[in-house]
Formats: C-alpha cells, structure tokens, sequence
C-alpha cells in the first residue's frame, strides 16, 4: 500500500489557549473531526502547548541586512508552506486575541516580510493564496461586543488587515459568544455545529479548487487597481 499522505489537502490549525480544558480545544477537535472525515490533513499547532516564543527580537526584523528566520520560526514557516488552510482557533481576551497569537503574526506570518511588502499586498510567499479561517470565542455576548465596536474593529485589524496585506484567499470568522463556563450542553453542541458546517464549507472549497479561483481573481483586481493609480499618477 502507497502512502499518499502527500497527496492529501492539509489543513494547518493554530490554537492560543492555554487551558487544555477550553472550548477552543473542543473546537479544534471539531473541525478536525470533519476535515479527517473527508479525507483531509489536520496539523496542529498548539501555541502553548508548544511553548511558542512569541517576542519577536530586533535581528528577526525583516529591515536587518542579514536577515533570516529564528529556528523555531523556520519549523513554522515549513508547516504553512505545507497547508493549503490556515485556521486560527482563539479567545478575545480584552477585545484581542491572545499576545501568543499577535506573537506568531509577528514573528512567523511576517516572517522577511516588511511594511512595504504589506503595504503593497505583495504576499507572503508562504501563505499567498490560501484561505484565512478563524474561529474565535468570547464570554460576553455577540450584541454586547457589537455595541462596543468589538467585532468590526477585530474583524478590520485581525482579518481583513491579514488576508488583504499577505496575498491571502478571504474566508470566513466564525464568531462563538457567551462561552462561560455554566453554558447549557445544548448551546455547546450548537456552536460546535457551527464549527462542523464551517468545516465541511471550507473542506468542498478546498476540493474544488474555489479558494484558489477566488484568490487569483483578488489578486487580478489588485494588479488592475494598482495599473490604474499608476496611470494616475503619470
């Protein structure tokens, strides 16, 4: 029998929570649960589990003549040019996700990559293309954070910001509020169906190819905006 593990679709999942206990774990295990069931890959990357260092250092700067990636970060950098999804799995804690996580933004999606690559939407080599798909958990509720901005400002900075400035393919932000600890199991097994739906959407794009479409398709009305301003400009 042949391996064909290198054949299969790989979905990179990356956690910040610290409890091993949270409902953030649950989720991952949703979401892998189905992405396996439909004969995908499923990385995990725990970020505390992992002890994931998320300082980045002045010599890690992209702006450094001798630049190149720490060890750790290269480790990373290998698991994203290897997915074909990046999903992002974590709490708001004071109406961002944890620093670990802002951390890996730092020092591993913006890995040699500078503010005017960003700027540009140049893209980032190793995640260009591929789709963005967070999942994120609140203990307040969804219209308490609306009324407070919450969800527009997190929605403007931590994914349109990403996907947009590394070349990435859009998806979705699954937001799961009032995750308190005496939550009904009904209200539990509802948000992970959510979780499941949203895997079984994003497991079809990935096997049709629709992700790839809808990045290229990005990326060629970026080409043609940026075409027009230089037009502009002359």
């Amino acid at each position: 029998m042949t391996d064909d593990s290198s054949q299969k679709i790989r979905h990179l999942v990356v956690l910040a929570n610290p409890s091993s206990e949270s409902f953030d774990h649950s989720i991952v295990e949703a979401y892998r649960e189905v992405a396996e069931r439909n004969h995908h890959s499923v990385t995990v990357r725990d970020l505390y589990a992992i002890g994931f260092d998320p300082l980045l250092r002045a010599e890690e700067r992209p702006t450094q003549p001798d630049w190149a990636p720490a060890s750790d970060v290269a480790v990373e950098l290998e698991q994203l040019r290897a997915a074909d999804i990046v999903v992002f799995v974590y709490p708001i804690w004071f109406g961002l996700p944890p620093a670990i996580l802002k951390g890996y933004v730092d020092r591993v999606l913006g890995a040699g990559y500078s503010f005017r690559d960003l700027k540009t939407e140049a893209g980032q080599p190793v995640v260009a293309g591929k789709p963005l798909l967070s999942f994120s958990t609140s203990g307040t509720s969804l219209p308490w954070l609306n009324e407070h901005g919450q969800v527009s400002a997190l929605k403007e900075v931590f994914d349109v910001y990403l996907w947009q400035g590394l070349g990435m393919s859009q998806a979705e932000h699954i937001r799961i509020d009032s995750v308190v600890p005496d939550m009904t199991q009904q209200y539990a097994d509802e948000q992970l169906e959510r979780v499941r739906q949203a895997a079984t959407t994003a497991c079809a794009m990935l096997s049709s190819g629709r992700y790839k479409d809808a990045a290229q398709a990005a990326i060629s009305r970026r080409q043609a905006a940026s075409a027009r301003d230089d037009d502009a400009g002359k």
